[in-house]
């Protein structure tokens, strides 16, 4: 086996480095000519950018109105591609290296010319403003001077002439026009020696200052000029080219040879895919023996030795009218455990053995382990009666069932839930969890008034909602006020989650807990919660409860984000209660004891909410070193006509005074519940007849009034 897995290997290794040789060679060779296309494209367009760069350097000389950013943005196209073509790996390889040096002496004579252009735009701007500004001297002058006049008139001609000869120069790229111009500009000012006017003086004045700036930066201008336009350059580029062409000719002849080695390589690996094709047929027979061994593996159970979901799977697919029953090993958990996971999967092979004894051969049932404790029974369907005789069978075999494990007896249960619906397993299991969740049934046929899909489409809704408004921050505190007894005055209060909906509702903890506490959210609602208490508590002196449950406790990334919360508003951790809910399902004591303690160290305080529904440890909770108990509503909503609930309170209470405790009733809803607690000693009261949950701390005032008429005050 070992052997052929090896040369099957082989081959698969042959045929695959074939392939990938045969395609490296075709993508090798494709890249190669790719990238030297490329580079010679970069070469011939850099060509042609400078030739674009010199005409509107000649526009930029010529027009008198031109965009220079034109030219700016033209140089840095060209130093990119100067820049990409020096940093390509493939040209500063050894092949490429005339072209390369090329490169370099193109891009050092570029940046040559680039330092002419900058200077050649400062000049041709000012060049541009005085050949300019001239002409408009000369229009000025028509205005200014007399043409009737001789003098005058001879002053308007000679401007004119004047433009006349700076146009020329400047267009021709001609020096020998400057004796020209230097003999008018002397004329110019001999005239205006003669003139007396101010204005024609002024008006001659900036027009030799515009001839000197002329005469001074014009020759500089043409040489600028004459050094963008040589071809030193293009000179450069074209030599680069014409090494490139040779040299990536010389390059390409070896990119082939290499591809021909790598087609003798992929005809060699071919030639080893045929040799295992052969070998592989004479051993076909125990190939088709190992895959038929993996077959079975990947359908079996391997614990049990049941059928597993693959098969059932499968076997599904093939029935017309397929029924399941679905049988659960009652509190296997709790057997896991207690025993050990040992003894735990002995039970599990040992419930197996026993479906495969008692199911009935005529039922032609497949028998399959579908994970954890659950075991599955798939047959077609005839009648809900003969499905409802197999399971009370089943049932009779594992009642009161206890196993021998090594000489450890092991008693057990079954839970069963059937269905022979089109949704098979979905249906099945929703009448195994009914049947789980009843205390009195030990079987639960699925019927159409049993689906549970809508109610787990809401919680699936319900737990979107949830998400949503915890990344909107929309879980915000409504708080309820905590009346002081024998003052009648509203001392603390409450903070009870709300949730905010996107259309602005707001939905009370029945709403939305559940689902919070099913997708581990509870800690981040009372996180909310605090922080926004926090907030809150900032800004006035009342005392405030935050409720958490003890799951948040002891979860260690919840436990650390209330704590890092509290130890960041230290300042009023004093004015914070925690009321602990939940208390029954107090796991770890240690851990408990120990927020407390890191609790109470930032002065706040610990209440045990809803006390009496469920927790009655009366010594742990001594040892908890609380400060206040909250007595449940369902023992207060009735204290007033139920003798019980008052012995209960009343115990509570004195149990309370003696360990020195504060008390709180809650769901006071009327005035003759608010008396009997009075009566019965309890230090502070809580509900809608004292006052209902709102946005921020404050009772109402009919409702302070209604307490002190009570109180006698």
């Amino acid at each position: 086996m070992r052997w052929l897995i090896l040369k099957t290997t082989a081959a698969m290794f042959a045929a695959l480095l074939g392939v990938v040789l045969i395609v490296y060679q075709q993508n090798y060779l494709k890249s190669s000519f790719r990238a030297a296309e490329k580079t010679g494209d970069s070469f011939r367009a850099l060509h042609t950018d400078y030739i674009t760069l010199q005409r509107i350097v000649l526009q930029a000389s010529y027009f008198p109105y031109f965009d220079n950013d034109k030219i700016l943005t033209q140089i840095r196209e060209i130093e990119q591609r100067l820049n990409e073509l020096s940093n390509d790996p493939r040209l500063r390889g050894p092949a490429y290296r005339k072209t390369f040096r090329d490169l370099l002496g193109a891009k050092e004579r570029f940046e040559k010319v680039t330092e002419t252009i900058y200077e050649f735009l400062t000049i041709n701007a000012s060049l541009k403003n005085s050949t300019v500004y001239l002409p408009t001297l000369a229009l000025k002058a028509y205005d200014i001077f007399d043409t009737h006049s001789t003098n005058d008139r001879r002053v308007v001609m000679l401007l004119s002439k004047i433009n006349a000869t700076l146009f020329l120069a400047k267009n021709a790229l001609d020096e020998s026009f400057l004796e020209e111009v230097k003999t008018y500009k002397s004329e110019l000012e001999s005239l205006k020696q003669e003139i007396s006017d101010r204005d024609k003086k002024r008006l001659l004045q900036a027009t030799v200052g515009h001839l000197d700036l002329f005469l001074k930066i014009f020759p500089k201008f043409r040489v600028d000029l004459e050094k963008i336009l040589d071809t030193e350059f293009q000179n450069y580029l074209e030599r680069a080219i014409r090494d490139f062409s040779e040299e990536s000719g010389v390059d390409m002849a070896h990119v082939n040879t290499l591809a021909e080695l790598f087609l003798a390589l992929y005809l060699i690996s071919i030639l080893i895919v045929i040799y295992f094709i052969f070998r592989f047929e004479r051993e076909n027979i125990e190939l088709k023996k190992v895959q038929e061994q993996l077959r079975k593996s990947l359908i079996t159970d391997h614990l049990t030795g049941l059928e597993n979901r693959e098969a059932y799977v499968g076997h599904k697919k093939e029935m017309k009218h397929p029924a399941l029953i679905l049988v659960n090993i009652d509190r296997f958990k709790h057997i896991n455990e207690f025993y050990g996971s040992k003894t735990g999967d002995m039970v599990l092979q040992r419930s197996a053995q026993i479906l495969r004894e008692i199911v009935p051969l005529y039922l032609q049932a497949h028998i399959y382990r579908l994970g954890g404790d659950d075991f599955g029974i798939l047959y077609e369907f005839k009648s809900r009666e003969r499905t409802e005789r197999v399971i009370k069978d089943i049932l009779k075999h594992f009642h009161e069932k206890t196993l021998d494990i090594d000489g450890v007896f092991v008693d057990i249960s079954i839970s069963i839930g059937a269905s022979y619906d089109a949704k098979l397993l979905e249906t099945a299991d929703m009448a195994l969890k009914i049947t789980k969740s009843s205390k009195r049934r030990r079987y639960t046929i699925y019927e159409p008034s049993l689906d549970m899909s809508e109610t787990i489409s809401r919680n699936i809704l319900a737990l979107k909602r949830l998400k949503r408004a915890i990344s909107r921050n929309d879980i915000i505190p409504y708080f309820q006020p905590i009346i002081e007894i024998g003052s009648g005055a509203a001392v603390k209060y409450e903070a009870l989650a709300r949730m905010r909906t996107e259309d602005g509702a707001i939905l009370e903890p029945a709403q939305f807990l559940e689902a919070a506490k099913e997708a581990k959210l509870s800690g981040e609602i009372t996180a909310a919660i605090l922080r926004r208490t926090l907030k809150m508590a900032e800004e006035s002196d009342t005392v405030l409860s935050v409720n958490i449950s003890a799951g948040d406790i002891m979860n260690i990334h919840d436990r650390s984000m209330i704590l890092d919360l509290l130890e960041s508003h230290e300042g009023c951790a004093w004015k914070i209660v925690f009321e602990i809910v939940e208390s029954e399902e107090i796991e770890d004591y240690e851990i408990l004891g120990e927020f407390i303690k890191e609790i109470r160290a930032l002065g706040s305080k610990i209440a045990i909410d809803d006390f009496g529904s469920g927790y009655s440890n009366f010594e742990k909770l001594l040892q908890l070193k609380i400060d206040i108990l909250k007595i449940d509503g369902s023992l207060i909503k009735d204290i007033d006509r139920n003798e019980n609930a008052e012995l209960v309170v009343r115990t509570i209470v004195d149990f309370a005074k003696g360990a020195g405790l504060k008390t709180v009733a809650e769901y006071v809803h009327s005035e003759a519940i608010l008396e009997k607690v009075k009566a019965l000693g309890i230090d502070f009261a809580q509900g809608f007849y004292l006052g209902k949950p709102q946005p921020v701390p404050q009772p109402k005032q009919q409702e302070q009034a209604d307490i002190r008429s009570v109180d006698g005050s």
